[in-house]
């Protein structure tokens, strides 16, 4: 009986994790090395996206960005923060239920590297 309890306790941490791949990341981006004028960007990799609780993890083409924490603030969206004295660097992703991904991302401290922007993309698949 114990043993069935504990199983049943475990499936909804289980059922809470979710993960995803997404591709086609694009939209528009506004840095300082531009003077601040509207460009059209992409990233040609493939991101993938886990949220477990209140965790969560953004990869790119498998590598950690570096630095960034990122936080679940419910089961399709991350943020991600890091900060330096002088230096910030803010990610929201959200996974839209239709299979669109929405990201937004601002560098602040870091030169002409300073920029916001805005893409859309979508889910490729599920993690393996």
């Amino acid at each position: 009986m114990r043993l069935i309890v504990a199983a049943v306790l475990a499936l909804p941490m289980v059922a809470n994790a979710s993960c995803w791949t997404v591709k086609d990341l694009k939209g528009s981006s506004y840095s300082e090395r531009e003077g601040y004028s509207r460009i059209d960007d992409a990233f040609s990799g493939t991101f993938t996206i886990v949220i477990d609780g209140d965790n969560a993890t953004v990869l790119y083409d498998g590598l950690d960005g570096g630095g960034m924490v990122y936080r679940a603030m419910s089961k399709n969206v991350v943020v991600g923060l890091t900060t330096e004295p002088g230096k910030h660097a803010m990610e929201t992703w959200v996974v839209q239920p239709d299979g669109v991904v929405l990201m937004s991302k601002t560098l602040s401290g870091f030169g002409g590297m300073d920029s916001t922007k805005a893409m859309v993309g979508r889910v490729a698949g599920q993690c393996k």
